[in-house]
């Protein structure tokens, strides 16, 4: 494991410092990629730490200092990148803090500030760390499980910096790999290490939203996914999307019903019960298809662990806890 004085950038020597509340080396955290003291990174640096410093302190161990920090889209899937549109910037944005010991990963507002989800990995447990592009860098890293992860929409300025940092840390804690040998999630009450695609914590018993329960509201309710999970624009979007096309497909309903079986008419305006049909089944091909969308985009949102604020008693009694240890 790297010390928190670990050596960076070979001709500056360690300085200590302190940045809303966060222990941090001024040395790395306000210099660019070739250790120089550079007024931008220190602005941009600090600002991030500014408003996402509360939750980080929440992260840090006693023995961890904070090294740099750098704003950056969280992975994305070629579908939810065609199917979102300019709303996937939002939901993807995300704070990268590299520490002495780990990376953290903390999804952010469109403000920078934390929105209750944080993932961790430590530097034994990534095999490679790149960046690549030149006018959108983009940051791959590779970890011992096999997994991969690509974080876009970095800085020119950062990629740079993270290369350094990481031909740094890499080599340090080489040999320290851990049990998950990945990203993992983490529990936003008691910092526990979550369990993928299941929806509470084992430590604490805090309880998160589930995919059961979001994929039912999604095909019982126009919008219901997205209001499910906390995006009330996109929930009012899908909802009036989806309201449309259903009081579509009941009126079309209706006229091949009302017209079934009815000798054919001779005014060119009235209903073919056929086509009454055939076109039902085309707008209930373009309702099945949006409730998809739904599903899909919801479905990377709960995997992002999303706090119901409430307790189950009998997981936290499981898990050696009492109801009155959490009072």
């Amino acid at each position: 494991m790297a010390k928190p004085d670990v050596t960076v950038h070979a001709d500056a020597a360690p300085r200590p410092g302190t940045q809303a509340g966060l222990r941090i080396r001024e040395d790395v955290a306000f210099t660019n990629a070739n250790g120089r003291e550079d007024r931008s990174t220190q602005k941009r640096v600090q600002n991030i730490l500014e408003k996402a410093g509360l939750a980080v302190q929440r992260l840090l161990a006693v023995d961890e200092t904070v090294l740099y920090a750098a704003r950056a889209q969280a992975p994305v899937g070629l579908f939810e990148q065609l199917t979102m549109g300019w709303y996937i910037y939002r939901v993807s944005a995300s704070v990268l803090v590299f520490t002495n010991r780990r990376i953290l990963h903390l999804l952010v507002d469109s403000g920078g500030r934390w929105r209750g989800h944080w993932k961790t990995v430590a530097y034994g447990d990534l095999a490679e760390v790149t960046t690549k592009g030149w006018l959108s860098p983009v940051l791959w890293l590779k970890y011992r499980n096999g997994k991969k992860d690509e974080y876009w929409r970095l800085k020119r300025a950062d990629a740079k910096k993270i290369q350094a940092l990481a031909a740094a840390l890499l080599p340090a804690s080489s040999a320290e790999s851990t049990a998950a040998q990945s990203m993992v999630s983490l529990c936003p009450e008691c910092m526990a290490a979550l369990e993928e695609k299941v929806y509470h914590c084992a430590s604490c018993g805090l309880v998160f939203k589930d995919e059961k329960t979001m994929i039912k509201r999604s095909l019982l309710i126009p919008g219901g996914g997205y209001f499910y999970c906390g995006y009330t624009f996109l929930g009012v979007m899908d909802f009036l999307a989806e309201a449309w096309l259903t009081i579509i497909l009941l009126i079309l309903v209706a006229g091949a019903v009302t017209t079934w079986g009815q000798p054919p008419s001779n005014n060119p305006d009235a209903g073919d019960p056929v086509g009454f049909l055939i076109t039902a089944i085309l707008v209930a091909g373009v309702l099945a298809l949006e409730k998809y969308y739904t599903i899909h985009h919801c479905r990377r949102f709960v995997r992002e662990f999303i706090s119901t604020g409430q307790k189950d008693p009998m997981r936290m009694q499981s898990a050696g806890m009492s109801a009155g240890a959490l009072r």
